[in-house]
Order: C-alpha cells, then sequence, then structure tokens
C-alpha cells in the first residue's frame, strides 16, 4: 500500500519522535484515509479500533479509527480513518 501525496509517509511505521506534524491526513492507493497521530497516550493492539483527540493524540478507547500496526506508549505514526475518506 502506498499514500498519494506523502514522501516517505509508511503506514506501519512507529516512531518516538516526530516525523510530520500530527492531524497531517493523506490517502492510499485504496482511497482509504490516514490521520497522522501521537504521542500515543497508551500502548495500542494492532488491528484495534482507537480514538484520536482533537489534538491528534491517540489513545486505545474504541472509536472512529483502527491502528492497522501496534502502538507502544508515547508513538508516533498512522492510524486508517475507519470510514473513509474524511
Amino acid at each position: 500500500m502506498a499514500f498519494s501525496k506523502l514522501v516517505g509517509a509508511t503506514p506501519s511505521r512507529r516512531t518516538t519522535s516526530l516525523e510530520f506534524k500530527p492531524g497531517t491526513c493523506d490517502q492510499d492507493d485504496s482511497n482509504r484515509t490516514w490521520v497522522y497521530v501521537g504521542p500515543a497516550a497508551n500502548a495500542i493492539a494492532a488491528a484495534a479500533t482507537c480514538t484520536v483527540t482533537g489534538a491528534f493524540v491517540v489513545n486505545n478507547t474504541a472509536g472512529n479509527y483502527t491502528a492497522d500496526t501496534a502502538f507502544a506508549t508515547g508513538e508516533y505514526g498512522w492510524v486508517r480513518k475507519t470510514t473513509s475518506p474524511l
């Protein structure tokens, strides 16, 4: 899967430092919307639904986003909008 606009963006990549501005959005080649979030308030399991706050902090409360790859507390990364596109 590839993003349409952002060079270097990888949906499965997790880091402890910023790579993009939280709230940055892009669509993949399947027309799904992804949002860059973090830092994670707590650990999130892979394939779990999650909530994204207005400040783009992600947490493991069931919500409108899916973390396709697990997050450790404090990590930044991409989550997929469950109902896409935005």
